[in-house]
């Protein structure tokens, strides 16, 4: 895997931030859907870089069964978090006590894989918290875009009520997992593994924006706005993928052998 150009740091501390505000900001008319579709992007990216550090501790063939594991955590964090902003009737606490929940949760199911199951992986901890936070967040902006608003109320009627949340875990685990199992190999590229996951974030994006035609008037910019980014970033990976197999073309592959050749 050739060396990050962004840290993973900086991708998570921008992508829970940024993703959080953006959520806070969604029931803004017509500029909302917009920072959804935002928040979903962050989310995606900080979910599948964080896959690309847990496949250099040798648990590349885990990941699938991680990535569903982590997302089923973000679902009981985010479907916590709303029952109870729902009961007291706290509608501001919801997207930060998704968070909580999220990380409280996925600490304790990576104690039981540590100390039960006997996996001994150094960021084991933190990757299984990232992940999971990383799929609630998507999770939630994707409902905001078809709620139009963060209000728990709202959310639980157009989304959690009618079985849409069963799409959303759906799409959430497969836009995480897609873009890394897509580039994985010696060469893969943090650039050209990202790209693909943006061009993800913005595919998933054209779906809900079909899905919110029952709940908003602007579904169509949504939509209009989702396919041209997507296309964007489409052409951005396949760009990348281009010069990374020029570059194997010229130099050949990775030796399989030990030594200096």
């Amino acid at each position: 895997m050739a060396e990050d150009l962004i840290p993973n740091q900086i991708i998570a501390l921008v992508s829970i931030i940024v993703s959080t505000l953006c959520i806070y900001g969604s029931n803004i008319s017509v500029i909302g859907g917009i920072l959804a579709m935002l928040a979903s992007v962050l989310s995606t990216v900080f979910g599948t870089n964080t896959l690309r550090h847990i496949g250099e501790h040798s648990l590349g063939t885990g990941i699938p069964s991680i990535v569903y594991m982590l997302s089923a955590v973000g679902l009981v964090s985010y479907i916590s978090a709303l029952l109870l902003s729902l009961h007291y009737d706290i509608p501001l606490i919801f997207p930060i006590l998704s968070i909580i929940f999220a990380v409280i949760i996925a600490a304790i199911t990576s104690w039981i894989c540590k100390y039960v199951f006997d996996i001994k992986v150094e960021i084991l901890t933190k990757s299984f918290v990232s992940i999971a936070v990383a799929s609630m967040l998507l999770m939630i902006s994707l409902s905001t875009l078809i709620a139009q608003t963060y209000y728990p109320a709202v959310i639980y009627e157009t989304v959690i009520e009618n079985g849409i949340i069963l799409l959303l875990l759906i799409i959430s685990v497969m836009g995480i997992q897609n873009p890394y199992n897509s580039c994985l190999g010696p060469n893969e590229d943090q650039y050209r593994t990202l790209s693909l996951s943006c061009a993800n974030a913005f595919l998933m994006s054209i779906v809900i924006s079909i899905v919110s035609i029952l709940n908003t008037e602007y579904w169509m910019v949504y939509l209009l706005i989702s396919l041209i980014c997507w296309f964007v970033f489409f052409r951005q990976y396949i760009v990348y993928t281009r010069h990374q197999a020029a570059s194997i073309k010229t130099h050949g592959l990775w030796p399989t052998h030990d030594g200096d050749d």
